[in-house]
């Protein structure tokens, strides 16, 4: 038989579910919240984060895309890029970077380098220019708020794909941002994340009536676990850079979905 829960336990849940959250916005945004980094990256509290990320490019999505959808779609991504501090963005372009390169020595010195190589601009240029079409499609297909919706589900869903592929793949991860995040994610928190990201989408599917939203953050998480497998066979693990290229692609992903399902 299971021993019950003893109060002390019920009583340090909620902090224990308010610290993971607190560290999941100090690692994920720019805000000025004290987390526990050391310990935990907050990878349970993911999803949570990422729909609040979301939710800065919907009211920019709301706000101005009735009259201008495109400089809205561009609004709504500038301004979660802000918030994040560009960091799934330095990802992708460090990641093409390194790819461009012929050596593997050369893929590191790449990575490492913080200016942006012609590789490095090019993804970014072609993951912005795409997210911002696809946004801007949803917004006159589906109108303003669902658009808006839309962004919260995918900024959710991709900011989980980091945790579940983190959890899943545990693929060499060398000494850096990837091998730290990794080693303080486990199947649990990409349980919780993965759940959370779901239900939001769920919640927001029924209230909605679009299905599609769910569909879509599924779909998406399928793209993330696959696009991992081929960083992982082209840079030989994932690094902190690769997580944060996987976030792009799974937003992409998810946006492109929403477009042919809602």
């Amino acid at each position: 038989m299971t021993a019950p829960i003893s109060g002390q336990e019920l009583a340090r849940a909620p902090r224990s579910a308010l610290g993971e959250l607190r560290s999941a916005v100090a690692f994920l945004t720019r805000l000025p919240v004290a987390g526990t980094a050391q310990r935990s990256a907050g990878a349970a509290a993911f999803g949570v984060v990422g729909a609040l990320i979301g939710l800065l490019g919907a009211a920019l999505l709301v706000a101005v895309g009735g009259r201008a959808p495109l400089a809205a779609a561009g609004l709504a991504l500038g301004a979660m890029a802000g918030l994040s501090g560009g960091l799934h963005l330095d990802g992708l372009a460090d990641t093409f970077d390194a790819l461009a390169a012929r050596t593997p020595e050369a893929a590191n010195t790449a990575r490492r380098d913080p200016r942006v190589g012609s590789a490095g601009a090019a993804a970014l240029t072609i993951a912005i220019l795409v997210q911002a079409s696809l946004l801007a499609a949803l917004i006159e297909t589906a109108g303003p708020a669902l658009a808006g919706v839309g962004c919260v589900v995918a900024a959710a869903g991709s900011r989980v794909g980091p945790v579940l592929v983190s959890a899943l793949a545990r693929a060499p991860n060398g000494t850096g941002v990837g091998a730290w995040f990794a080693a303080r994610t486990s199947a649990a928190a990409a349980v919780v994340a993965v759940a959370s990201a779901a239900a939001i989408a769920t919640g927001a599917a029924v209230i909605a009536g679009r299905p599609g939203l769910l569909t879509a953050t599924l779909v998406g998480m399928g793209i993330a676990l696959g696009g991992s497998g081929w960083l992982i066979r082209a840079r030989g693990g994932l690094d902190g850079d690769a997580f944060g290229t996987i976030v792009e692609f799974e937003f992409l992903a998810t946006l492109l979905v929403l477009v042919f399902t809602l």
